[in-house]
């Protein structure tokens, strides 16, 4: 194939790449107003109360919020770190501006592209093999897993101790079926590389490694359990979800702090901000492709809230306010990052 067919080529598979990306995005785009509207209608929230909702927010009540969003990022910069193989040494800053623009990715884009992203900005901005940068996102979201499961069991256990809600009796069943989630998630955690090896097992056992292809795939994923393997050794996984605990604990301060600001009841403690965030975390998880997660996570945290007394229009404006606020952070937080790789290279 000559030179110009070669480039024509590749001109072709961009373009029909970027094609298909910006339909995803249209279309995730699309899902998130539909939910939305749903959303709106069930509640009987109109947007004008929106917009009164976010006018509440003054500079004073918002740099709290905003400090600990900074905050967030620099822990989750930290335990990536952390989390790389002995060899791999990377700088804070670098790793503190892929945190930033992955999550900005991962937050806007179609799900498997965002998190694609961190492994990318890790290989070129601070040299972290693939299979490593692989190896601690992955074992990084089964921490997270595991301490929003603690900390939703937590903020059951405290709400059934407060007796402030003395009419709903299944507080202590979920708290200890979310604790023994926590248990599996922590176990899973110390054992990431078998998700890599019973994939590989199953390539095996179905036969597909005859073929070129899928003798190809199943060492690419042992190549990975062995990297999942050094990611949790040494004793890396210990100060990994040393760190995770205080990831979590900002994010629940977050909530707490912003939705507060934004006309929840001063009375509401961190238990049930707790309690409210997890249920709107867990449903913006829904495998729906919406954008930004809009409509999803209002979801969680209107019924979150409600459970909780608070009237239904109230905890969809609180819930809608919190999101755009964090939407500009995330935005505002990943132009900068990208800014800062982009100079770097």
């Amino acid at each position: 194939m000559s030179r110009i067919a070669q480039r024509s080529a590749r001109v072709a598979f961009v373009h029909d790449s970027s094609m298909k990306t910006t339909f995803r995005v249209l279309l995730s785009v699309a899902v998130a107003a539909g939910i939305t509207a749903l959303v709106l209608w069930w509640s009987g929230l109109e947007l004008r109360e929106v917009g009164d909702t976010l006018a509440r927010l003054s500079f004073a009540t918002w740099l709290p919020a905003f400090l600990l969003h900074v905050a967030l990022y620099v822990l989750r910069a930290w335990r990536f770190a952390i989390l790389m193989p002995r060899a791999v040494r990377v700088r804070p800053i670098p790793m503190l501006a892929v945190t930033g623009a992955h999550t900005l990715a991962s937050f806007v884009l179609p799900a498997k592209i965002g998190e694609a992203t961190f492994v990318l900005y890790a290989n070129r901005s601070c040299g972290v093999p693939p299979a490593a940068g692989v190896a601690a996102l992955v074992v990084s979201r089964l921490l997270d897993m595991t301490v929003l499961a603690a900390g939703f069991s937590l903020a059951c256990f405290a709400i059934h101790a407060s007796n402030a809600l003395p009419a709903i009796g299944w507080f202590v069943p979920l708290g200890v079926g979310l604790a023994l989630v926590a248990f599996f998630g922590a176990w899973l955690s110390a054992r990431s590389d078998l998700l890599a090896r019973w994939a590989s097992g199953a390539i095996r056992g179905v036969g597909l490694s005859r073929t070129a292809f899928g003798a190809k795939l199943a060492t690419r994923i042992d190549g990975l359990a062995g990297s999942l393997r050094e990611a949790g050794g040494e004793g890396r996984l210990l100060r990994a979800a040393a760190v995770s605990i205080p990831i979590w604990l900002v994010i629940f301060l977050f909530c707490a702090v912003l939705a507060r600001a934004l006309g929840l009841p001063a009375s509401t403690t961190l238990a049930e901000a707790t309690f409210g965030s997890s249920l709107a975390i867990l449903t913006s998880l829904i495998p729906v492709s919406a954008f930004a997660n809009f409509g999803t996570l209002e979801l969680g945290w209107t019924l979150g809230f409600g459970i909780l007394g608070v009237p239904r229009d109230l905890a969809l404006a609180t819930g809608l306010g919190l999101h755009a606020v964090q939407l500009v952070h995330i935005i505002a937080l990943g132009l900068i990052s990208h800014a800062v790789l982009a100079l770097r290279k």
